[in-house]
């Protein structure tokens, strides 16, 4: 049977084909509905998250990756913690935990036996002020994938300590007051937002009373999960334009499921990712995202380039573009306090993209736009206008301009100006701070 083909409810031959008609299909929606009794998130968007996190944490050798899921809120009292404890109860072998001691531990509790990590208070537990944070962080990123592993050092039969790989593997949900993570987890992460509930929105979760609902629940979910296992492992449905990298990794496990979840939850993941992409690009645009510089410089030159709309543009031409259309970025304006300048822009594509300028026929140096093919590629960008030439020139590369004298006086190849050397450095001291501070 095609993978595919059991989707769309024609086939009832048991109880787990993914149908509307059968219990399969209702799984994704008993899960949500039973949430939405108790939790209060900040959209309909971050129910089916929960919902549909919950049910992979049952699959996740068969999905490859597992987003990290981050809950948080603008305030306490918002019910963080109650998701964690539903999460509990629907996930298998869930292990809650408010702090990490070690770098160590959470390899170990993978090893002795395969977890789902509930990690409360992440404000705290993953402060980046906490010793050793970086260790412990490392074997949250590394455990996202199949396959990830950690050295940790174990007692051995002689009484001392030896090395041994144990796994990092596992689903990780974090919850805290908007804890201060950094980039690499991030974007292996899917936010969840959750605002106090006013009172009478949800009801309270009373374990004493709710207990054996939520555990009979999980086990529903359980044996949705043994049964279309195989096929999940075998299925790779399609994802909007632009889900690529670190965005597909951490949304296409969740598709996965949603196909399998029935009705329509497939077409619900592909309205969460395209709002992601198009979040994403908000926050670019409205600088409320770290961006390095030569990552923010080569996505620039692609507007400069679709603006000029030509092959080839001088080198003289970019910069001034770059300064007048993005003066926060580029201009004195900017935190690098200097325009920028054709050795600095020269020596950030050299280093980042192995770019060089050419000459063009008139001997003008600059940039054919197919020079820049294979980098705007690897950001998620075509060439402007489907104008992509992958042979930009029949001239040799030649050395871009950080490596050529200007009139037979050194200058700087960051700022550009006079430069007398010491010791063969082909900077000021000082820009080359500022340079690496800004990188």
């Amino acid at each position: 049977m095609n993978s595919t083909d059991s989707f769309d409810g024609s086939d009832a031959s048991d109880a787990f084909d993914g149908s509307n008609r059968t219990p399969s299909g209702t799984v994704a929606n008993r899960v949500r509905d039973h949430l939405s009794r108790y939790l209060s998130p900040a959209s309909d968007e971050d129910l089916d998250v929960l919902t549909l996190w919950a049910m992979h944490t049952h699959l996740p050798q068969a999905l490859y990756t597992t987003p990290r899921l981050l809950i948080t809120s603008p305030m306490p009292g918002s019910g963080k913690t109650t998701v964690l404890e539903h999460l509990e109860r629907l996930a298998p072998h869930a292990t809650p935990m408010s702090s990490v001691s070690s770098s160590a531990l959470i390899p170990r509790l993978i090893a002795a036996t395969p977890t789902v990590l509930l990690i409360d208070e992440a404000e705290k537990a993953l402060s980046p002020n906490k010793p050793n944070i970086e260790d412990v962080l490392g074997v949250l990123n590394s455990g996202y994938k199949v396959g990830g592993s950690r050295p940790v050092l174990v007692p051995s039969k002689e009484g001392g300590w030896v090395a041994q790989s144990l796994p990092t593997f596992a689903p990780v949900a974090m919850a805290g007051n908007a804890p201060d993570l950094p980039e690499d987890t991030m974007q292996r992460a899917i936010t969840v937002t959750m605002f106090p509930a006013a009172e009478g929105d949800v009801e309270e979760s009373d374990w004493e009373l709710i207990e054996a609902d939520a555990k009979d629940l999980g086990l529903s979910i359980a044996e949705w999960a043994e049964a279309v296992r195989d096929e999940v492992r075998g299925t790779r449905p399609p994802v909007p334009k632009g889900c690529t990298g670190r965005v597909r990794e951490r949304w296409f496990p969740l598709k996965r499921v949603a196909v399998f979840a029935g009705g329509d939850w497939a077409d619900r993941v592909d309205r969460m990712i395209i709002n992601d992409l198009d979040q994403m690009e908000r926050d670019q645009e409205e600088g409320l995202t770290t961006v390095k510089p030569h990552l923010q410089l080569i996505r620039d030159l692609h507007q400069v380039y679709a603006d000029y709309d030509r092959t080839f543009v001088s080198t003289a031409e970019i910069v001034s573009a770059l300064i007048v259309d993005r003066p926060g970025m580029w201009s004195s304006a900017s935190t690098f306090g200097k325009d920028l300048t054709a050795q600095r822009m020269g020596r950030m594509l050299v280093k980042n993209f192995s770019i060089r300028s050419t000459k063009d026929g008139q001997g003008v140096r600059g940039y054919y736009v197919g020079n820049f093919g294979r980098a705007w590629r690897a950001v998620g960008l075509s060439a402007p206008a489907g104008r992509l030439d992958d042979t930009p020139s029949s001239e040799p590369s030649r050395p871009s301009e950080p490596s050529e004298p200007s009139n037979e006086v050194a200058v700087c190849t960051v700022c550009g100006d006079r430069l007398i050397p010491v010791d063969g450095s082909t900077t000021h001291p000082t820009c080359e701070t500022q340079e690496a501070q800004a990188s």
